[in-house]
């Protein structure tokens, strides 16, 4: 299959209609074809005022899998439709679409019909010896799943916002020399010398003093607060407790769930103020409330502020706040919660614990180790900035190791590409150093996650620009070249996007991707 994708890529009609494939880099669009003045009355988003309705992003989304479909099948096109960021790169598509389209029209680039027509039959793929051909022109667009009105409209969007690109293109301009820069950057050879500085070899003099523990305590209680806790009883009503059981009244899912009917809904619907009010009037907690409503009096467990549980009713944010609320606190019935389905949940205190600030005696190991953590690291630092003022100023590679006490490691001919073990920041680092000079070598320290590590540039070896094959130069060029553009046109469709009104409706989005 990708063989045959890789085929169909090489012509530019598939460059044209892959467009619509690269959903989330859309520099081309058709907003003309897919949008309107009037969009209708419900937009999902709009953008300086356009809008774009659930109907059109639907649209576009439908013709997104399509696409996929057409291109990789129908099982790899509904998984990558099912991935949660399709549909905000569907929407973001089409906001870019609008936004370059308008600057498009705000700078009044146009493309006659003769330069699409010209453009069309130019076309190899639509000529039949070397002449235009109308019927495989019709025949190539059916194969695609589009109109002649459609392509061409995409068409003549495409020309017109290229036009947007060329300063973008122009500024991406690269030299040979930046090329032959590039191609040195990466064919560099160092030898590098390291010594560690740990944050291990001070934690003996790292200790904090019991006074230092008690002053962190007092400062950072927060830390150490434990959250009010409750047990609580619960009811819940809901429309399945007034169906009847074995009647026409309910129906059994799939999944063997009871669905109550209209008669038993309207029934709850009848009983939810009189449940509030016997809620608010009972004497005894929940008993009277589910005895007369025959519901069971079910208990919590143990349920923590703040804090859902996996299941039942109290994974539910709002039935956790509920089971806090001041009136159950005070031991009185709670009101009723509507929860997600529609059911009615009240809860009764049964025991609750207060938040409290755990005692400095539990927390005192934990607090020592925070304080030793940060001591011994500022010791190392310390250590390692003296160690290597002193080797800067006297020249010895042998004072940064402290007179043999950190061992000194070599590393000969380590590249960007082969690292030879040094973790990322300390390459970055020494091959950003400056190369010797008479002798002198360049040094640095990285902070590493075991402490700090100090560096010695002792050599570096450069390749001849000599060297370098007049191809790769080229290549590299191209690169640069296609990477600056990719900034460049980023940057530009980003600004529009910062000056211009755009607003999301999230809750449409997020309904719309189911």
């Amino acid at each position: 299959m990708m063989d045959s994708f890789r085929n169909f890529g090489q012509s530019w009609l598939a460059k044209v209609v892959m467009i619509l494939i690269a959903l989330s880099f859309v520099l081309w669009g058709m907003s003309g074809y897919l949008l309107s003045g009037d969009s209708g009355p419900t937009p999902i988003a709009t953008v300086n005022g356009q809008k774009i309705t659930e109907a059109v992003y639907q649209n576009r989304l439908k013709e997104a899998q399509a696409r996929y479909t057409h291109i990789f099948g129908a099982a790899a096109a509904a998984k990558m439709a099912q991935q949660p960021s399709f549909g905000s790169d569907v929407l973001n598509g089409l906001i870019d679409n609008l936004l370059l389209g308008g600057e498009a029209a705000h700078l009044d680039l146009q493309v006659p019909d003769a330069v699409i027509a010209k453009k069309i039959e130019a076309n190899p793929d639509f000529q039949e010896k070397g002449t235009f051909s109308k019927a495989k022109y019709l025949k190539l667009l059916a194969a695609n799943g589009m109109t002649p009105t459609q392509f061409e409209g995409m068409l003549r969007e495409s020309l017109r916002l290229e036009q947007l690109q060329v300063i973008p293109q122009v500024v991406a301009n690269a030299s040979n020399q930046s090329a032959t820069e590039v191609w040195g950057w990466s064919q560099e050879f160092r030898d590098i010398r390291t010594v560690d500085v740990a944050d291990a070899h001070f934690v003996a003099q790292a200790q904090p003093s019991s006074a230092a523990v008690s002053s962190y305590y007092q400062a950072h209680q927060h830390q150490f607060a434990l959250p009010a806790q409750v047990r609580v009883q619960y009811i819940i009503l809901g429309p399945e407790n007034f169906a009847k059981k074995n009647s026409a009244a309910t129906s059994v899912t799939q999944s063997g769930v009871v669905q109550p009917d209209a008669q038993a809904e309207n029934a709850f619907q009848g009983q939810v103020e009189n449940f509030k009010d016997r809620l608010f009037s009972s004497a005894d907690g929940l008993t009277s409330v589910a005895k007369a409503y025959h519901l069971k009096v079910q208990e919590s467990g143990v349920l923590t502020e703040g804090q859902v549980t996996d299941d039942g009713p109290f994974a539910n944010v709002k039935a956790v706040d509920l089971a806090f609320s001041k009136a159950v606190l005070a031991n009185k019935n709670s009101s009723a919660l509507t929860l997600p389905h529609g059911n009615l949940l009240a809860v009764h205190l049964i025991h609750y614990q207060p938040g409290s600030v755990q005692p400095l005696n539990t927390v005192q190991k934990s607090i020592t180790a925070t304080l030793t953590t940060q001591k011994a690291a500022q010791l190392a630092e310390a250590k390692a900035k003296n160690l290597l003022a002193v080797s800067r100023k006297d020249g010895k590679l042998q004072s940064l190791t402290d007179h043999g006490l950190y061992p000194l490691q070599t590393h000969l001919d380590v590249t960007r590409r082969n690292p030879q073990g040094l973790p990322q920041n300390l390459l970055s680092a020494a091959f950003d150093a400056s190369a010797p000079t008479h002798n002198v070598p360049s040094m640095g320290m990285v902070r590493t996650a075991n402490g700090y590590t100090l560096f010695v540039v002792t050599r570096v070896t450069a390749p001849s620009a000599a060297a370098i094959n007049p191809k790769v130069t080229a290549e590299i060029r191209a690169s640069l070249e296609e990477q600056r553009g990719r900034l460049l046109s980023t940057a530009y469709l980003q600004n529009l996007r910062n000056h211009a009104k755009v607003k999301i409706n999230q809750v449409k989005l997020a309904a719309g991707e189911h």
